[in-house]
């Protein structure tokens, strides 16, 4: 939207970070430290933002040796061409990460033991690239916890709003600088200024079917991270004259259960051992073969004659199988167990592999088996697909089964072009004043995905993101907000949770934990008696499962009153929610008034 003399600021700022996932709460927090006042907007709702980080592992890359490392990530890039600076300031920072770690979460981050030779051995220094990790365990939301809460820290420079998207952003007619944003704010339309840069770390376009049609020219994948990554950020980048680049890079785990659920299930199938061990094969859409079963799945990408490519995407693929593998999975006792109890359960049944075809509309799915019959009986190799031949058997008598399936996707890499100092390039080549991009909205990746790669860049481009967005810069117009804007309610902060927000009186405290279960932290008000007694213990604010969290607080307010401390036990199955509301009440009692 272009700036004209007509259009009022309902509030202003000076910075505007649009996202609230890992790279938006690094955006904000930086910008925040370097005396920035801060507005962090997100289009999902309260308890929903986070984008992927919210269900990421939360390892992040880390190396030694400068030029070990950019040659391994420049394999990586073949054929695709390289931004030098761009590249050069990545690795320069991922040298820097277990210093990062230390220096601002306090963390002294340990090696995660997964691919020490890295996830393409066979390139040079395969090994110049390790994983790390700030939290204990992957895949539980600590570390999204862990970016969240320093962002909760600054909330008195950091105003929050949640379900609210940006819809345009606004840039002067004159030098193409943007200005602010437009906001649907519980359905009012809110022009908000940013004296100083607007971020956009709005995530990629997973959820955006169109989008992912255009760009990377796949039918349909299933989304297995954030619901609220539909693209928008490509549209406010196209918007301004940015130029786009890496539109066609994506990674996968694999293959997910094929259903309606919107963010679908079993996403490391791929790579379930136990699964792929037997009479049992992936059949594409004609019922065929298409990758090799057993291999090892590196984010969706697949050996094919000397180079990785992510698998070719199929419409309706299936998981195939005889009445013996069948019985051997429903039998199954490894790790997955459970899962792969439920994964079959959604079988489609037939008493002969013709009435399988037909039911899954794969045509050549009876010539397929006999020539996988073929394989293991007669050349006793995979002459076709390379499957090592100890995990393929012939398959026996039926009943038959196949389970409906679909390729997934777990986050794009396209977005705005954008340089070293994470400013967005305009077509001409040129920097776009005062707009920045960070974390997986337009990231360095071109071709092929690393693990840990994008952990590390939305730390390492928040932080360079906010900071250079919260540097004082020169205004053409006068940024001020409309007389009495700041009183209007829905220009106000969502975010509440601070001691300050929340009333005291006398011999009471507000105490406050952000590491429960839920992503809201908990608050309390505790009262202490004349004798400087615990008297009562007030839940202000939590949304811990109501099965435990909800039931067991109650039980631990008793104890404490009972025994008048904290240190009572944990009640059974809830002890994150026990240990967190533990910190909420001795927080408050640190902050009890006079």
């Amino acid at each position: 939207m272009i700036y004209n003399s007509s259009l009022k600021w309902d509030k202003v700022y000076d910075v505007i970070v649009v996202g609230f996932g890992g790279a938006g709460a690094g955006a904000a927090r930086f910008a925040a430290d370097n005396g920035a006042h801060v507005l962090l907007v997100d289009s999902a709702p309260e308890g929903s933002e986070g984008g992927n980080t919210r269900y990421a592992g939360g390892a992040f890359a880390w190396g030694s040796n400068f030029d070990d490392l950019k040659d391994y990530y420049k394999q990586t890039y073949y054929p695709f061409k390289y931004d030098e600076k761009d590249l050069d300031a990545f690795v320069e920072n991922v040298l820097k990460m277990k210093e990062y770690s230390k220096k601002y979460f306090g963390i002294e981050a340990k090696a995660t033991g997964r691919r020490p030779k890295g996830e393409y051995p066979e390139y040079r220094h395969g090994d110049a690239m390790q994983s790390q990790s700030m939290t204990q365990g992957m895949y539980n939301g600590d570390f999204w916890k862990l970016l969240r809460k320093k962002v909760y820290k600054r909330l008195d420079r950091i105003d929050i709003w949640f379900d609210s998207p940006v819809e345009h952003l606004i840039q002067s007619p004159k030098n193409q600088t943007i200005m602010g944003v437009v906001i649907n704010r519980n359905g009012n339309k809110r022009l908000v200024a940013a004296k100083n840069g607007v971020v956009l770390s709005c995530g990629g376009f997973e959820n955006n079917q169109a989008m992912v049609q255009d760009f990377l020219g796949q039918g349909s994948l299933a989304p297995i991270g954030s619901l609220y990554n539909q693209g928008k950020g490509i549209d406010l980048a196209v918007e301004t004259g940015a130029r786009l680049w890496h539109m066609s890079n994506y990674d996968s785990h694999g293959l997910s259960l094929r259903q309606n659920d919107p963010r679908e299930k079993f996403a490391y199938m791929i790579n379930w051992k136990s699964l792929f061990n037997g009479s049992i094969f992936v059949a594409g859409d004609d019922g065929t073969r298409y990758f090799r079963e057993d291999e090892e799945d590196r984010h969706g990408y697949k050996y094919n004659h000397g180079n990785w490519i992510m698998i070719p995407n199929q419409n309706h693929p299936h998981i195939v199988m005889d009445q013996r593998q069948y019985e051997q999975l429903s039998n199954d006792t490894s790790a997955k167990a459970s899962q792969i109890k439920e994964l079959i359960s959604y079988a489609i049944k037939a008493n002969t592999i013709e009435e399988l075809a037909e039911n899954i509309s794969a045509p050549r799915l009876k010539q397929e088996v006999a020539d996988f019959n073929f394989l293991t009986d007669v050349k006793k190799r995979d002459m076709f697909l390379h499957r090592k031949i100890d995990t393929m058997r012939s398959f026996g008598k039926g009943p038959y089964y196949a389970i409906p399936v679909r390729h997934n996707i777990l986050h794009t890499h396209g977005g705005a072009k954008r340089n070293e100092n994470c400013e967005v390039i305009d077509l001409n080549g040129k920097v776009i004043p005062h707009l920045y991009e960070a974390g997986e909205l337009g990231d360095i990746f071109a071709t092929k995905y690393i693990g840990a790669n994008s952990i590390a860049d939305l730390l390492i481009s928040g932080k360079i993101a906010g900071e250079n967005a919260a540097k004082p810069k020169d205004q053409e117009v006068e940024l001020d907000a409309v007389t009495g804007a700041s009183k209007v309610a829905d220009l106000k902060s969502d975010a509440h949770t601070m001691i300050a927000n929340f009333d005291a009186g006398k011999n009471q405290g507000i105490g406050i934990s952000s590491n429960g279960i839920s992503d809201l932290p908990i608050v309390v008000r505790v009262t202490l008696n004349d004798k400087n007694q615990l008297k009562k213990i007030e839940t202000l604010q939590q949304k811990e499962s109501p099965s435990l969290g909800g039931k067991a607080i109650p039980v631990l307010i008793k104890a404490m009153i009972a025994n008048n401390t904290t240190d009572v036990d944990t009640v059974s199955g809830a002890s994150v929610t026990s240990h967190a509301f533990q910190e909420a009440v001795s927080d408050a009692l640190k902050h009890i008034q006079k």
